[in-house]
């Protein structure tokens, strides 16, 4: 995943390049990977919305054949090859794009993309690497805003100064097991000790005496503050004390914004994808079963959204979001669109009085 992320960085800066602002080099590039993937997504799409039209008959079969479970699997099997429908066919699409939205958002919620946007403004949004809340101070001013129990991370290399003079830049191996702090818990307002740990960045203990200085990025994984740290070698361990401020927490408003408007439009997804076949399916207010899977559709959105109140989103990664759903949904509007034109145009081609066995969609 990691090689993803790192693709989707580049891209980021490529496209930056053209357009000098990295807020529209997110929408620029989570459009063009939905231009890349609409016909997996329109396939997803129509997969799920036949889904939704044989579900009647699905569960007609499933209570006629409710005590004899090899029976029920036959008739299904029988009643998807009827209907020229593969269950599993909008789970494949998913599949396929999940890398890639995985690796785009691992992208903007890194460091490497966070320090070149901890002053980068994009609309309304002050901040592309603020969260809704958080106790960060100006990132890259040589101190950190902290709480008692915040928690250190490293970036994801780090640049070696050796004592011979050459410099090397080496991978870290395991961001969150780099940085050790003392004390603990931290004394918000007083210096804290960093101690860089060889190991977690890829080296073993035979580079103590080899080592003079290392310089990394170091980011506060509750606030996302990032600060640039240099280690100098104190008897063979990479130390560095850092300033630290008293964090007050902050509720960033745009954020705010920006995670209602991700909230409106993923209502409206929903809608559009689940809101014709409830309507039509009046059966489902006298099915336990289907009213409850109906409710957690409905909530399950909201659940989403609410839990973006309590994890630190960067609005780099809000944007990504936000502009994923729109698509999808502008996406979804034009496939159930076109969808329903064809299903017109075929019911017009049918003349009165002609016999019709059975009428199936595509």
């Amino acid at each position: 995943m990691d090689i993803i992320n790192q693709a989707m960085l580049f891209l980021l800066n490529s496209i930056h390049s053209l357009v000098g602002n990295y807020g529209l080099s997110i929408v620029l590039l989570t459009l063009a990977i939905r231009i890349v993937t609409w016909p997996l997504n329109s396939s997803q799409t129509r997969s799920m919305k036949k889904m939704q039209e044989l579900q009647p008959k699905l569960k007609a079969i499933q209570a006629k054949y409710k005590d004899k479970p090899q029976e029920m699997q036959a008739a299904m099997m029988k009643f998807y090859s009827e209907n020229s429908f593969n269950p599993l066919g909008g789970c494949l699409p998913m599949l396929i794009q999940l890398p890639i939205f995985i690796g785009l958002y691992g992208a903007l919620s890194s460091p490497e993309f966070l320090v070149n946007t901890v002053h980068e403004k994009f609309l309304f949004l002050n901040n592309l690497s603020h969260t809704l809340q958080g106790h960060a101070g100006e990132s890259l001013d040589g101190k950190f805003n902290v709480l008692k129990d915040d928690q250190f991370a490293a970036g994801k290399t780090v640049t070696l100064t050796l004592v011979n003079g050459n410099v090397n830049e080496q991978v870290v191996s395991d961001s969150n097991k780099a940085i050790t702090i003392t004390p603990r818990p931290i004394l918000p307002g007083t210096p804290v000790t960093m101690v860089l740990d060889l190991k977690a960045i890829g080296l073993s203990d035979d580079y103590k005496s080899l080592i003079d200085a290392a310089e990394l990025l170091v980011i506060n994984n509750k606030s996302r503050e990032l600060e640039s740290v240099k280690f100098t070698n104190n008897n063979g361990a990479l130390t560095q004390t850092v300033e630290t401020v008293q964090g007050q927490s902050t509720w960033n408003l745009d954020v705010l914004y920006l995670i209602i408007i991700y909230g409106i439009l993923t209502l409206a997804y929903q809608q559009v994808m689940t809101g014709k076949t409830q309507a039509k399916d009046n059966k489902t207010k006298d099915d336990p079963a289907a009213a409850a899977q109906a409710s957690a559709m409905k909530f399950m959105p909201l659940m989403f959204v609410v839990m973006l109140f309590f994890f630190p989103i960067p609005s780099g990664a809000m944007i990504y979001l936000v502009v994923t759903t729109a698509l999808m949904f502008i996406q979804t509007v034009w496939v159930n669109y076109s969808e329903d034109k064809k299903t017109e145009k075929k019911g017009a081609m049918v003349q009165p009085g002609s016999k019709v066995v059975d009428i199936k969609a595509e």
